[in-house]
């Protein structure tokens, strides 16, 4: 899997999901987009990354299949929920079925550590106002987290 650098996510201003294929940017065979709005929750075993959400969460879609969510910490750090996309609960509704968390570093940005998990996330079409990505899970190791962001209803840059 390619894992891009958190600079490169910020830098491009890119923006979120595949329903908005306007707004998509290309980067290799990925598909990405970003939503703008307000983190509610991010908990990553123990630690508690709330307060350190910025207001923008980037979707890649790659040609596999494989979907991730990149939550943008105010550090400059990344918190990122990847797995494989699901079946389609409604038309407006889609679910990734997650297999890894993965948390970049400030000693090693471009060598983030990959915690292996199960979960899923949850999300609604950014193209008919607010909706809310939730996920959650458990690690492989132990410990669970979740994540929840509510866009603000603009649609995806």
């Amino acid at each position: 899997m390619t894992v891009f650098h958190p600079r490169a996510l910020l830098a491009a201003g890119m923006t979120l999901l595949a329903t908005a294929a306007g707004a998509q940017t290309t980067l290799g065979n990925a598909q990405m987009v970003s939503v703008t709005g307000h983190c509610g929750r991010l908990l990553v075993g123990e630690r508690d990354l709330t307060a350190a959400c910025s207001t923008k969460v980037v979707n890649v879609s790659y040609p596999d299949a494989r979907v991730s969510f990149y939550f943008l910490l105010s550090d400059g750090t990344v918190v990122s929920f990847s797995g494989m996309d699901g079946e389609n609960p409604t038309p407006d509704t889609d679910v990734i079925h997650l297999d890894k968390v993965l948390m970049t570093r400030k000693d090693t940005p471009d060598a983030p550590d990959v915690f292996p998990a199960r979960g899923t996330c949850g999300f609604g079409n950014p193209m008919k106002g607010p909706m809310t990505i939730a996920c959650e899970g458990t690690f492989s190791e132990g410990g669970t987290f979740s994540a929840s962001f509510t866009t603000d209803g603009s649609p995806p840059m």
